[in-house]
């Protein structure tokens, strides 16, 4: 069987350095097939505001041995995605574009050097030319159109169906598919009718990155203000309306409980873009800061109150390699095989002061700290992207049409060359 060596990740989105959930699946994807001993391309149709300026129309990033990121930068694609964010719509403009197969000419030849292209997000069709004989993966995040059901008017009424229509018809589009969930890979079961492939590739993380580190605590609670005796508690998340929403409730919720939280020495790390930055009592947001990495060092104790979205939620499998304690809504852990009690601290809003005034009580800062180790073990070989990936590719790759592979070797030698 003529197997896949060089694999082109299309995304409509600069993924390194990863800034959001949808990046850290998309990268850690990518960096898992690198270390699988595949030969990776990311081609990214536009970069972020400072990518821009008098640079060349294509930056190319070494991220680690196999991997490399290409960003398009010409001016077309960039003010395509400028007046979508602006305008607030959601990334449909890729679309018809790519559709139509109006794409760059750095593009074509990466097309011309892969041997499996795959789709990140369902906004990114197979494009039309002689690179469509080749497998083409629908890489899932979530089901989108549920998330769009969820937004405001023109969400729900206007965009909800048309990508509807899009993921129901993915399996005609697509060779393959990677299912993030239990609950997009049944809704991709159910429309299979031309029985393509479909892999369940739940959400993983680059977990030797979150290993805690006793040094690096030290500074970086002495770098945020806090003391010895204070019980941190971690959220982490970018601007995604239900990340938003958490987060303002939590800040109803310290509001309401100032005296309480005092008096358990309990404070609240907001990293990322979900919150812009300040300080407040027993809260402090970062805002965006280029890495969330290091901040991780600082918590003792993780939280996920997020209660609407789809698909599995990145964060919790970054608290779990963190070795953090988790706090979670039932909604928070879903995609997860965290069990409540044993794995996961379960909360509501109102039980969530009392669960927070116990954490002294129920065990020591040591005893915390062997309880996420623990679940760590417990959970490691589901959470790792490199571990999940080792045989679900396997699995892609045998029921993908082995003609398409065959065309790979077909190729004109200068083609098959591209390194």
């Amino acid at each position: 069987m003529k197997r896949i060596r060089k694999v082109l990740i299309l995304s409509g989105l600069r993924l390194f350095p990863n800034q959001a959930g949808g990046h850290l699946r998309s990268g850690n994807l990518a960096k898992a097939l690198a270390r699988l001993g595949l030969d990776v391309c990311i081609y990214s149709l536009a970069g972020r505001r400072e990518d821009y300026g008098s640079g060349p129309s294509l930056l190319q990033e070494d991220i680690e041995p196999g991997l490399v990121e290409e960003i398009n930068l010409s001016l077309p694609l960039g003010l395509a995605q400028t007046l979508a964010r602006r305008l607030g719509l959601p990334r449909l403009w890729q679309y018809p574009i790519l559709a139509a197969g109006l794409i760059p000419a750095s593009l074509r030849e990466r097309l011309h050097w892969a041997d499996c292209i795959i789709c990140d997000l369902p906004f990114v069709p197979p494009i039309p030319g002689p690179w469509r004989r080749k497998p083409w993966v629908l890489l899932s995040h979530n089901l989108e159109y549920r998330l769009l059901e969820q937004g405001g008017f023109r969400d729900r009424h206007l965009f909800a169906p048309i990508v509807q229509q899009w993921e129901q018809t993915a399996s005609k589009r697509y060779d393959g598919i990677l299912a993030c969930s239990v609950e997009d890979y049944i809704f991709f079961q159910a429309h299979n009718r031309e029985v393509k492939p479909i892999q369940l590739v739940p959400n993983g993380i680059d977990a030797a990155l979150y290993a805690p580190d006793a040094a690096k605590r030290i500074e970086m609670r002495e770098k945020l203000g806090f003391q010895a005796k204070d019980r941190v508690v971690l959220f982490s998340g970018s601007r995604y309306a239900p990340n938003m929403e958490a987060v303002a409730e939590l800040q109803s919720f310290v509001q309401k409980n100032q005296e309480a939280l005092k008096s358990a020495s309990i404070h609240f790390l907001i990293l990322g873009s979900v919150a812009p930055a300040g300080r407040s009592p027993h809260m402090l947001a970062t805002g965006f800061v280029d890495s969330v990495l290091p901040y991780f060092q600082a918590a003792d104790f993780a939280i996920n109150p997020v209660a609407r979205g789809s698909g599995s939620n990145v964060k919790i499998f970054e608290y779990l390699a963190a070795r953090l304690p988790i706090l979670s809504t039932e909604f928070g852990v879903r995609g997860s095989e965290l069990q409540a009690e044993r794995d996961y601290l379960p909360f509501t809003w109102n039980s969530l002061m009392t669960r927070l005034s116990r954490l002294d009580t129920e065990r020591s800062p040591e005893a915390w700290r062997i309880f996420g180790e623990e679940v760590w073990l417990r959970h490691a070989a589901v959470s790792d992207m490199t571990e999940i990936l080792r045989q679900q590719w396997e699995a892609l790759e045998r029921g993908l049409p082995q003609q398409s592979l065959r065309l790979v070797s077909q190729m004109p030698q200068s083609l098959r060359s591209r390194s």
